[in-house]
């Protein structure tokens, strides 16, 4: 004996599943991103201050979209033009003038980490509530 079974609300569901999909694919760039500045603001105010200041100008937060063979990313960090020095200052250096560490961006990612953690967590979490 065979038993039938049906399923109602099946076109309902996937419709909602792809909303879902939608929405969070809309909306994780910008959660990226506002983590990254939040990590950027933090390299700026623990950079040691220099001559010229470029540590701090140099901070940058950036989000890559998504493609196929990447997934969002966003990023924090010195740009390297501006502020080539930025390793030397974070991890010291040796030669004839040598320099101890002073680290700043490893401090800073230390100081929110966790914050940015919550964050991204929430803000995904806002997305999926809206979508249902």
């Amino acid at each position: 004996m065979q038993a039938q079974i049906y399923l109602k609300g099946i076109d309902e569901l996937e419709r909602n599943i792809g909303k879902l999909v939608k929405d969070i694919n809309k909306g994780k760039t910008s959660i990226l991103l506002k983590q990254a500045q939040l990590v950027r603001n933090r390299i700026r105010q623990k950079a040691p201050i220099g001559p010229t200041g470029n540590l701090k100008k140099a901070a940058y937060a950036k989000a890559m979209h998504e493609t196929i063979y990447q997934p969002a990313v966003a990023f924090a960090g010195i740009r390297p033009r501006k502020a080539p020095h930025a390793h030397l200052v974070e991890y010291g250096h040796g030669g004839p003038h040598p320099a101890p560490p002073h680290p700043f961006i490893r401090l800073a990612w230390d100081e929110v980490k966790d914050q940015v953690k919550n964050n991204i967590r929430l803000g995904l979490e806002q997305i999926i509530k809206g979508a249902l």
